[in-house]
């Protein structure tokens, strides 16, 4: 558990043989095995006054805290940034789930890390249809690295599990 950038720079300097990042900006140094796509919704506490309601507008968005994300996103996730009001950030989704848990925050999670809490009746998705993006995940490493019999055995069998779920 890494933000991206030290992920990919550990990848880059030989600390790790491999990482798994969403795909921002591909650099030229890595390569990249395209993993999953992941969604992510708005979410509020079962606390909070939007809690419930069916239909929430703009202008009641606009007067609640929300916490981002402190690392790199996609340009799809920053655009629902600009339209509210940031207060507060998170380095990792836990942190920002603990934020909007309190009651007093708004938050963009992944909707299989949020189910949990959705199912317990403790987070509720606001406006899921406008609300959301997609982020892709990828499995990196270093462009023209030594062969490493065991790295590449992983990599060959990640690919298989991926062409096997595709089928799916």
């Amino acid at each position: 558990m890494a933000p991206p950038a030290e992920i990919e720079v550990a990848v880059l300097d030989g600390r790790l043989h491999l990482g798994v990042v969403p795909v921002i900006k591909a650099l030229p140094g890595l390569n990249y095995l395209a993993l999953y796509s992941e969604t992510s919704q708005l979410y509020c506490s079962h606390s909070n006054a939007l809690f419930g309601k069916e239909t929430v507008t703009d202008t009641e968005l606009k007067r609640m805290d929300v916490v981002a994300a402190a690392y790199a996103q996609t340009e799809q996730a920053l655009n629902h940034y600009q339209s509210l009001h940031v207060s507060a950030t998170a380095t990792d989704r836990e942190g920002i789930a603990f934020l909007i848990l309190t009651g007093r925050y708004l938050g963009f999670l992944p909707t299989h890390y949020a189910e949990r809490w959705v199912r317990e009746g403790k987070m509720q998705a606001i406006a899921p249809a406008q609300r959301q993006f997609s982020t892709d995940f990828a499995a990196i490493t270093r462009k023209g690295k030594r062969p490493n019999l065991i790295l590449e055995t992983y990599l060959e069998l990640l690919q298989h599990t991926i062409e096997k779920t595709a089928e799916h």
